[in-house]
């Protein structure tokens, strides 16, 4: 415990709310962080705090910090039935509330003309909320009943729909006839109001003609801790955050930071970790890293500084003739390895970097985020890929971060939860990101600002240790604002484009097409320039693939591939001979649209289907591969050998040629 000054201010959010609405409210409704652990302060002076579930916080809070007091304080649940404030209290509680129903239940206005009927009520819960609404009644004790696990205590009040809705109907009107109480001396003479609080997980698991337009009913929200809560949190239970950080110890702003949005219960989870031996040397963030995912040493800080100074080389290796974009995303790489990602917004939770890929069909964006994992994590297979035209349905979000509860397919957690709980330092791939339904871009916009996401099991997935990337051909075609769907060419279907090859043959003029392109989707189309602010500036824009890029293309990327597949599976070497590349060129044409996917689906029909038939003729031969020299030497077009396919003219070295 520590202490603390005497400031109501510095009472939790939802206390305050509280004491504001118990002024004038009779029934109020407590909702959200409400299984966690609470931080709140004691007494009457306040200047001592503690850590407690919200049942002992609620009757700490009315017992000793509310003017006047209560003399009836209790809880009820369908498990425990009946719970009254403060044992030393307890048993003088409970006879109060024992004679105060007695009374109000002899003294219950009857119809005229009627002798008192008892009560007929089916079971325990029946009877106690009927008590619960006549102790509300009474002007003599003040009265305070909590609730707890509403929802499921309205689930558990039977099968029949009639006696649940008298229950909530008996909950509705106790709201309505709740009673002030007089308390306190000649001197101190004060008003109390009875009241009723109802604490649930969500405020629409009760139905909503209980709260909504009800002049006696108000709500409030039960919220994580907020910055000075979590500060005092680490004053007080980890005793290495008052060490300097210099000589290992924790930094007390950092921790602050780095756990925002964290609930108590995972304050309560890190100061386990920082207590064991073996982490005593861990730096602040580490030690975080260690709690959220388990690993002792982020996979960040094991990258070279020399490797990532080469960085543009070495993503250039993969995606050829994309020099601006390759620098735009080492930069952010760079930046992400020395963890001032979010820096000018002072975040620490953010994710490592965000980059959004912009440009042409078939031009290297996909290669390029497969070209960071293996630079980052050492391997591709840390690039997880989503399409998102497999999103592009109004509830496909909920196959993406998983199904509320309730639904189909709520035990099986989301796509994209469940592969970055198991990947934390991955590379998160968005492919066409404009195919996917309007609602999912929504849910990003909690994972760029905070670095996480809570799914439909809610179970909160951290991605600030993920590089996020979104690609997209927006900007590149004219698009049609009333479907939002690129526009057609009337005569032959194809898509109008917005950046022309032809026209744009320079890369500012693409680069500044395509960014306005972007912002105009996110601004006109879309209507969320809030989710475009949070990827600011970082819009990456590729360049079509010009003549000159092509060529390398071919050499060194699609027949280098060929090559290496059939050595590695045949043993057998494919040479080219510099015509097959100029020939290849010559039929692939002026084709600046198609981008490096067309030259790859080109060098299948004009290379591959004939390498492969000539290879099937020479082993129907007997022929052995292994170790032999095939050496293409011409590729010949349809209808100059067959009317239909490519042909290939080629040598072979002998048997025994080294």
């Amino acid at each position: 415990m520590t202490t603390i000054p005497d400031v109501e201010e510095l009472l939790p959010r939802w206390m305050r709310e509280l004491r504001r609405l118990m002024t004038y409210k009779t029934q109020v409704y407590l909702y959200g962080n409400v299984k966690d652990t609470l931080l709140y302060p004691l007494g009457v002076e306040r200047q001592m705090w503690t850590l407690g579930l919200l049942r002992e916080a609620l009757f700490e809070y009315f017992r000793y910090q509310v003017e006047g007091g209560y003399d009836i304080i209790a809880t009820y649940n369908f498990v425990d039935g009946m719970i009254f404030a403060d044992v030393r209290d307890a048993n003088t509680m409970s006879k109060l509330y024992d004679d105060l129903v007695a009374r109000m239940e002899k003294e219950a206005i009857r119809p005229t003309g009627r002798a008192p009927q008892p009560l007929k009520l089916e079971d325990p819960i029946d009877h106690a909320l009927q008590q619960i609404r006549l102790c509300l009644q009474n002007r003599e004790r003040p009265c305070l009943f909590i609730i707890e696990h509403a929802s499921q205590l309205i689930g558990a009040l039977g099968h029949l729909e009639m006696r649940e809705r008298s229950a909530l109907l008996r909950l509705l009107k106790s709201s309505g006839e709740s009673q002030l109480v007089a308390t306190g001396g000649p001197d101190n003479r004060r008003a109390v109001q009875n009241l009723l609080l109802m604490v649930c997980d969500k405020l629409t698991d009760l139905p909503p003609w209980l709260y909504l337009n009800n002049p006696f009913a108000g709500t409030v929200e039960v919220d994580p801790p907020r910055n000075f809560e979590r500060r005092h949190f680490f004053d007080l239970f980890v005793q290495r955050a008052n060490a300097d950080p210099a000589e290992g110890g924790l930094d007390i702003d950092e921790l602050v930071d780095l756990t925002d949005g964290m609930t108590v219960r995972d304050l309560v989870g890190i100061r386990v970790v920082a207590r064991r031996p073996e982490n005593a040397d861990l730096h602040t963030k580490a030690l975080i890293d260690c709690y959220k995912y388990g690993v002792r040493e982020s996979e960040w800080d094991h990258l070279d500084y020399a490797r990532l100074q080469q960085a543009e080389e070495l993503l250039g290796g993969r995606v050829i003739g994309q020099d601006p974009a390759v620098s735009a995303t080492a930069d952010v790489l760079r930046r992400a390895r020395l963890h001032l990602s979010g820096a000018q917004h002072s975040s620490r939770t953010k994710p490592r970097g965000v980059l959004f890929f912009a440009g042409p069909t078939g031009v290297g964006k996909t290669e390029l985020a497969k070209a960071v994992a293996e630079l980052i994590f050492g391997t591709d297979d840390a690039c997880l890929r989503f399409d998102m035209s497999e999103y592009g349905l109004q509830h496909s979000d909920q196959r993406l971060l998983g199904a509320p509860p309730g639904y189909a397919g709520y035990e099986e957690g989301g796509q994209l939860t469940n592969r970055v709980r198991a990947n934390p330092f991955s590379v998160l791939l968005f492919d066409e990101i404009e195919k996917a339904h309007p609602s999912i871009l929504d849910k990003f916009l909690q994972i760029l600002e905070d670095g996480r996401m809570t799914d439909g099991r809610g179970q909160t997935v951290y991605f600030s240790e993920s590089i996020i990337i979104f690609t997209s051909n927006a900007g590149i075609y004219q698009v049609d604002t009333a479907t939002g769907r690129p526009k057609t060419n009337p005569i032959d279907g194809t898509p109008v484009l917005n950046v022309d090859p032809e026209r744009d043959t320079d890369y500012e003029s693409v680069r500044g097409k395509v960014v306005e392109g972007v912002e105009a989707y996110f601004k006109h189309y879309l209507g969320r320039p809030e989710l475009l602010n949070r990827i600011g500036q970082n819009i990456v824009v590729f360049d079509f693939i010009r003549p000159v890029v092509m060529r390398q293309i071919l050499e060194r990327k699609v027949l280098t591939s060929i090559h290496a597949q059939v050595r590695e599976r045949w043993q057998l070497n494919v040479e080219f001979a510099p015509e097959v590349v100029d020939q290849l060129l010559l039929v692939h044409g002026d084709d600046l649209a198609s981008g490096g996917r067309g030259l790859g689906n080109l060098a299948e029909s004009a290379v591959l289907n004939p390498l492969a038939r000539v290879m099937f003729k020479l082993l129907e031969a007997g022929e052995s591969l292994a170790g032999r020299t095939l050496r293409i030497t011409g590729i010949l077009p349809p209808q100059v050998v067959n009317e239909y396919r490519y042909e290939v003219t080629w040598e072979m070295s002998a048997v025994n040629e080294k």
